[in-house]
């Protein structure tokens, strides 16, 4: 019988929960696969057909969270009507709130992707998709309606913005203030920055720095490269000149 693709979620989003239930009980390393699809009630070629590795885990648990975020965000009826700063600073809040009930297991995850030899911070990168295509419509949105100027590299701030979310992230699992306080003067003060340079001219001016200094260095390196080619062609022509008999 053909599994329908509601099913499927469900049992996904079940292996997940019990993935993060035993993996902060036991850590990351010593929760096998095996253990999760018992504790999730699920065969081991279930598990496997879902998560063939517990990596695959850890960047499903990520995109989850990012889905659930989206769909809150897509119920606030008036969202549309926020300013770009509130539907930024509501996008990052509302998904430390879905992580709020699983604070434990995102500090496992942050802990293993500053550690070098795990290479986790490559598997955040890469589940960055669903965060990126929402900032991408709220700057487009944004840009629109004139709230701000079409900021220089556009197609570079949605993954900006990702760098940020994890330097929030690092920072609220650190942040033992009540009710995380110091991360909402945190978010509220870097916000404040970036809408700032957005709504000046600064960006403007510093790419259009940026790209007078590289136009100014390669054309002098073009030029060097023209004179030492220049130089070499008179020395090949000296040389076959030798060897023609001239």
């Amino acid at each position: 019988m053909k599994v329908s693709q509601s099913a499927k979620e469900k049992t996904k989003i079940k292996i997940l929960e019990s993935a993060v239930e035993l993996m902060t009980i036991k850590g990351y390393k010593n929760a096998s696969l095996r253990e999760i699809a018992k504790e999730a009630g699920v065969s081991n070629p279930t598990i496997y057909n879902y998560f063939p590795s517990k990596e695959k885990i850890l960047y499903a648990y990520i995109e989850w969270k990012l889905i659930e975020t989206k769909q809150v965000l897509q119920e606030i009826e008036d969202f549309h009507t926020y300013t770009f700063r509130e539907q930024l600073q509501t996008l990052i809040e509302t998904q430390l709130e879905f992580y709020l009930e699983d604070r434990e297991f995102v500090t496992q995850i942050m802990s293993m992707a500053l550690t070098p030899s795990m290479g986790t911070m490559e598997l955040i990168y890469r589940s960055k998709e669903k965060f990126t295509e929402m900032v991408s419509e709220i700057l487009d949105i944004a840009i629109e309606a004139e709230e701000i100027n079409e900021p220089p590299f556009k197609e570079h701030m949605p993954s900006l913005f990702w760098d940020y979310n994890i330097a929030v992230v690092a920072y609220w699992i650190k942040d033992d203030s009540e009710m995380f306080e110091n991360t909402t003067q945190f978010i509220d003060n870097s916000m404040g920055v970036v809408e700032a340079l957005l709504h000046s001219n600064v960006l403007q001016k510093a790419s259009d720095l940026g790209m007078f200094m590289f136009k100014t260095h390669m054309l002098s390196s073009l030029q060097k490269f023209s004179t030492k080619q220049s130089g070499f062609s008179k020395i090949k022509r000296k040389l076959g000149e030798v060897f023609d008999g001239k």
